[in-house]
């Protein structure tokens, strides 16, 4: 019987451990970012795009880019924000740049995809492409998460169908989240095309050398 209490507290020990392993996963997925790109108005390109932050935590909205691929095969990426002057004392600067905190639960309107795509210039204007040569497009941002070390960034692609009525649709039900290790690289290349820092890299420091 001299081995039941050394058996029994092993036993407890593990219990333990499992339970706060259980406690540390259920912790991370609570505070685990989740933004979702959502689609109003089904199939509409004049329906608006929005930048949902689902999460528990506020997230800082960084940039949010949208990258067009034509009927030929280029590609053009873009800022998506709204092209005129901002006062100081504007109300809806959070509205036209597209940027700053985005509380739990709230949303940031992009604009209409048709919008998006043309950088709010008419169909008439003097572009490099028009609406219906666009048969692709994704749609990405890249936002600061208080509890992530790192920048985080979410995507959704779409295709759109000139036939008759222009129509968009999405590639997938689901929003990508880049929030693991493999996505950083990512992320920060659409940071450093977006901010055009001095010094690229990993590092937070401006003192040190990021250019690993």
């Amino acid at each position: 019987m001299e081995y039941i209490a050394p058996v029994s507290s092993a036993i407890m020990a593990l219990v333990w451990i499992v339970y706060f392993q259980l406690f540390f996963i259920q912790y991370q997925r609570n505070n685990r970012p989740y933004l979702v790109i959502h689609h109003a108005q089904n199939e509409n390109p004049d329906a608006l795009c929005l930048l949902v932050n689902m999460g528990k935590e506020t997230v800082h909205v960084q940039c949010v880019q949208v990258a067009l691929f034509t009927r030929d095969g280029e590609e053009k990426t873009m800022t998506v924000t709204e092209y005129r002057r901002i006062q100081a004392d504007d109300s809806n600067v959070h509205q036209v740049l597209r940027q700053g905190p985005l509380q739990p639960g709230g949303y940031l309107v992009l604009g209409s995809f048709r919008n998006i795509i043309l950088g709010r210039r008419s169909e008439e204007s003097d572009t490099d492409y028009l609406f219906e040569d666009i048969v692709d497009m994704e749609i990405r941002a890249a936002v600061i998460h208080g509890p992530s070390k790192y920048p985080v960034g979410v995507r959704r692609s779409f295709t759109l169908h000139h036939e008759g009525e222009p129509q968009i649709f999405p590639r997938n039900i689901h929003s990508e989240q880049l929030v693991r290790r493999k996505d950083r690289h990512e992320v920060r290349r659409w940071l450093e095309t977006e901010l055009r820092p001095e010094r690229k890299g990993r590092s937070e420091s401006d003192n040190s050398d990021q250019s690993q």
